[in-house]
């Protein structure tokens, strides 16, 4: 893979803003947007480029814009963005430390057909920020996830601003409790179809009945970790709200009290995707759940060991044949080959399977999958991680079967090595999320620069874990940065030979900023980088030759 031509050009207009006149005069709105992204990406909004930015790309016709972890996106910054008189359709800003209440005040107030919103750890942002909102006629999806936003914060938004149909305000917002939540339900109403309120953890029945009351719209909702509601306020959430789509209760453990009235016997039958991660749920009972679920199309069933191998012959037999999404990850004593040889048999559409760290697992019962080569190119991702008994022929014939994959996790695996990599490489072209952390190999045939660089030959990798994986060089990161411009994410914490120089190279070559961790312990970061005039390759100065 190579970088496209269209993002050399940018990237060489972002470069050259103070030297090109009237660049800005000249790029359609698609790109001015693209840039300003890139250039905050890349940490170059500095005092003395900021004026050359503002001027070319700060324009009344832009309509999207993002800023993700820059610390140079400041208060002053955002008021620029508000002087341009520019009306925003979407804004994200995430991970922004330097920007306060004033800078987005400013700009919010200004905003009158705003559609998307998301605010993301900032930790200079409270209620004040909220309060400035007003789309009454164009806000639809609002994401909150800000540590100081608290309940007046919410009330004031929900109330100028009436048409959100989807709002998120889970976790780290701390100082929002549950009383907002029948606020929210009483001035959005019936627009209201998707609400995420995860780890909400003083969230507690009576918000739940007021949501039924008030929203009977509501299509998808997420109470993950909302550790205080039971069945009596799912119960009343369940018979109002009789459109729901999707619905998440991971860990919340009291939500089968009183076991006398069994929520979950009355979910709506057009539920098509549930997670019940970490209840204390047991096969008859799942059984009972599943067969009314006809629409029924992903499932999560993370950490649930109280199922033995009949309760998931039966369970399967009834809802495989509809599933395309089934996640049984953590599920150690559930998962055994027999297990998995009767959810093969029975989900015959699957595009995404996670059975990380069921342990049990030799993976045996894949090769029923892999000889079906309809299923085999149906699968679209694979996450097996921590099944350290896994063996390398059938990886293999994972690798050859599954072309379609685009995510695979095989992290902790005895078995991975270079070859193995390699035969990924040339069979798997789709590859974009890869997690081979602290895969060994066999001793002589460990995970080295040789496989992945034959990865990143092949695959348009976006997110790459090789955490632990002590072999690995600077060879690797340059050729990340060479050969895979799209990368978003790299950890590599325990990779010693990886230099700071070569990670800073990295982030400097690829469109957008790379969230990367690499922590190593007395790591030297002035290493110094040089370009090979013979090979064309960037490699550090006390490697050449």
């Amino acid at each position: 893979m190579v970088k496209k031509l269209v993002d050399m050009c940018l990237q060489c207009i972002g470069q050259n803003l103070n030297n090109i006149s009237q660049v800005g005069s000249l790029l359609p709105t698609k790109h001015k947007e693209i840039l300003l992204q890139r250039i905050a990406d890349h940490d170059m909004l500095t005092p003395d480029y900021l004026p050359h930015v503002t001027y070319h790309l700060f324009s009344p016709s832009l309509r999207s814009v993002r800023f993700k972890a820059s610390e140079q996106v400041t208060d002053a910054v955002l008021m620029q963005l508000e002087a341009c008189q520019c009306q925003l359709d979407s804004l994200v800003i995430s991970k922004c430390n330097q920007v306060s209440d004033n800078g987005m005040h400013a700009l919010l107030s200004k905003q009158k057909s705003l559609k998307f919103l998301k605010l993301k750890r900032l930790p200079l942002i409270t209620s004040k920020t909220l309060e400035a909102i007003c789309c009454p006629d164009t806000l639809i999806e609002v994401k909150v996830h800000c540590s100081n936003i608290s309940n007046k914060g919410i009330q004031s938004l929900v109330s100028k601003n009436p048409k959100i149909s989807k709002l998120a305000f889970g976790t780290p917002t701390f100082k929002v409790t549950e009383e907002v939540v029948s606020v929210c339900g009483s001035f959005l109403g019936f627009n209201l179809i998707q609400l995420d309120l995860s780890n909400l953890n003083s969230l507690i029945n009576k918000s739940l009945v007021s949501l039924a009351e008030n929203c009977p719209n509501l299509k998808s909702i997420c109470v993950s970790g909302c550790n205080k509601i039971t069945s009596e306020g799912l119960l009343s959430l369940f018979e109002s709200c009789t459109k729901l789509q999707e619905l998440d209760l991971s860990f919340c453990y009291k939500a089968l009290e009183p076991t006398s009235s069994n929520a979950l016997s009355q979910l709506p039958t057009g539920i098509t995707s549930l997670s019940l991660s970490g209840l204390p749920v047991e096969g008859a009972s799942l059984l009972t759940v599943l067969s009314r679920l006809t629409k029924l199309s992903e499932l999560r069933l993370c950490g649930i060991n109280m199922i033995s191998e009949e309760d998931i012959e039966e369970m399967f037999s009834v809802v495989g044949s509809q599933l395309t999404a089934l996640d049984m990850s953590g599920c150690h004593e559930s998962m055994t080959d027999h297990a998995l040889r009767s959810i093969l048999k029975h989900c015959t559409e699957l595009e995404n399977l996670s059975l990380s760290f069921c342990v049990r697992l030799t993976g045996e019962a894949f090769i029923s999958l892999l000889r079906d080569q309809r299923r085999a190119r149906n699968l679209t991702s694979l996450k097996l991680n921590g099944c350290k008994e896994i063996s390398h022929a059938v990886l293999l014939e994972i690798a050859i079967s599954c072309s379609n994959l685009d995510t695979l996790y095989i992290a902790g695996l005895k078995c991975v090595d270079d070859a193995l990599l390699s035969d990924i490489a040339n069979n798997c072209l789709k590859l974009r999320d890869v997690s081979i952390k602290s895969s060994t190999g066999a001793d002589s045939h460990q995970v080295t620069d040789k496989g992945l660089l034959e990865l990143i030959r092949c695959c348009p990798l976006e997110h790459v874990v090789i955490s632990g994986i002590h072999k690995v060089t600077d060879k690797t990161a340059l050729s990340l940065a060479n050969a895979c411009p799209d990368l978003k994410s790299l950890y590599a914490s325990g990779c010693t030979m990886i230099t700071a120089a070569g990670l800073r190279y990295l982030q400097d070559m690829c469109n957008e900023r790379v969230h990367i961790v690499h922590k190593i312990p007395n790591l030297d970061p002035n290493q110094v980088m040089a370009k090979n005039l013979d090979t064309g390759e960037f490699c550090r100065v006390d490697q050449m030759h």
